[in-house]
């Protein structure tokens, strides 16, 4: 959904425990040589104390100052792209160092940070307050469990969330929001989109507008008025003071035959605790005359598991997407390289060679752009729906910062295997289906219909 941040690009977890203990020795002679990317010592940032204002068994410090050093620094000096996207970064210290650190709250503090880092439009080189930190790691938000979407005009309801106050005082996708705490809603989406800090591309900005109106202190409520059309299609209001609840969206796959016959895959996000259940899952479709991945509203994940997956629908070894580094080295760590700049994939006995179809949306992001866009790329697949995110680059796990908060800054680019550059682009569908009102209202989903329709006309030629 709107609220969800998205997942990193990470070598997986395991190689990173098998090493700690060796790292955790050797660094203390050799720490540039041996993680020059720092992957291990990221983690390790020092312990500040409740009042913010003392390091523990230190010299007193101001954390704030210590957390900005670390954030303009690690960018100025890790950032993929030695020439930052053509942001002179000197400048954008100098005009937002003064109000970062004039910051009345914690919460404003990290948002100044959050906005610095910003300048980037980059989509995955961002600052986590403890707050927004803490909400990552357990799957879940605290917002108001509405989705928004800006059609025609007027901010509709996509989706919303059965566990929200929303849904139990009959809030129903296809609504339109009428006024938020007295003003216009449109009026509202228009001004924090202004004031939303950059990212990927102007769809991907328009989240941030979404979040600070959803988002916010747990129990804090916002009075909303929606418009929702009768049964005689007359049009009647209904208000309502609802309140932010935490929520939860852990990880989920979905998969089944359609009634079609095709295979349908759906999955939340390329994490590792659902890899071993979508294998499963394309295993036991592999007996469909085609199948359908959804990625929508999937943000993305590891890069070895999206290589995994897409091996698993090319039968011939593939050249998969280059990695662009800032030193044009591979990524290593104690001289084990765990990161190739390039990469090959496919060619396992049994890869599924039968159509594919990939439907996709414009919170389809990272990893799911790096599955949507190769496989396209090569030729193996169709893809239907809406633009990605254009936010494809890699980072490769999240540094503490004093304070409680975490960085994660872009340390990996990527080409598609034609030269094709998805960050601040997207993925275009070979057939879009752009998402109305009445879709929404009706719960219609036409871009799995042009699926259907797509593989019947195929499958009949073949």
């Amino acid at each position: 959904g709107l609220d969800q941040t998205l997942l990193k690009l990470i070598i997986p977890d395991m190689f990173i425990q098998r090493l700690t203990v060796f790292i955790a020795c050797a660094l203390l002679a050799s720490c540039a040589v041996l993680d020059p990317n720092n992957i291990i010592g990221r983690r390790n940032a020092q312990t500040y104390d409740a009042n913010l204002t003392s390091v523990v068994d230190g010299p007193i410090i101001d954390w704030r100052k210590s957390a900005f050093e670390y954030v303009w620094n690690t960018i100025n000096e890790k950032y993929y792209d030695p020439a930052l996207h053509g942001v002179d970064w000197r400048a954008a210290r100098a005009r937002h160092e003064p109000r970062i650190m004039a910051a009345v709250s914690e919460d404003d503090y990290w948002d100044r940070l959050d906005r610095m880092a910003g300048e980037l439009k980059d989509s995955h080189t961002r600052v986590h307050g403890p707050k927004q930190a803490a909400q990552q790691r357990d799957h879940e938000s605290h917002s108001l469990g509405v989705g928004m979407l800006d059609l025609d005009g007027e901010l509709i309801v996509s989706a919303v969330n059965p566990q929200s106050d929303a849904w139990w005082v009959g809030v129903r996708p296809g609504m339109a929001i009428k006024t938020i705490d007295g003003e216009a809603a449109t009026m509202r989406y228009r001004r924090l989109l202004t004031e939303a800090r950059d990212s990927s591309t102007p769809w991907a900005r328009t989240r941030g507008a979404i979040r600070a109106i959803s988002a916010g202190e747990l129990e804090s409520s916002v009075t909303m008025t929606f418009t929702r059309h009768a049964a005689t299609g007359a049009t009647e209001d209904i208000s309502a003071t609802i309140k932010r609840r935490r929520l939860r969206a852990p990880p989920e796959t979905v998969s089944r035959v359609l009634p079609s016959g095709h295979g349908y895959l759906r999955f939340s996000g390329f994490v590792g605790e659902l890899q071993s259940g979508i294998l499963a899952a394309i295993e036991r479709l592999k007996d469909t005359p085609a199948m359908i991945i959804d990625l929508r509203g999937n943000g993305g994940g590891a890069l070895g598991m999206a290589n995994t997956l897409m091996s698993k629908f090319l039968p011939a070894k593939s050249k998969g997407a280059r990695i662009l580094t800032r030193t044009g080295q591979p990524i290593k760590v104690a001289f084990i390289t765990v990161m190739k700049l390039d990469t090959e994939i496919g060619g396992e006995p049994g890869a599924y060679a039968k159509p594919l179809i990939i439907l996709t949306n414009d919170s389809s992001a990272s990893a799911s752009e790096i599955f949507a866009g190769t496989l396209q790329d090569l030729g193996r697949a169709t893809v239907i729906g809406g633009r990605t995110c254009g936010c494809l680059l890699g980072y490769l796990g999240y540094a503490d910062l004093p304070g409680g908060g975490q960085l994660a800054y872009s340390e990996v680019g990527f080409v598609l295997p034609k030269g094709t550059r998805i960050e601040g682009n997207g993925v275009k569908p070979d057939i879009e289906i752009l998402r109305t009102r009445e879709d929404i209202l009706f719960n219609r989903d036409r871009a799995l219909e042009a699926a259907e329709a797509h593989l019947r006309a195929t499958v009949s030629r073949k």
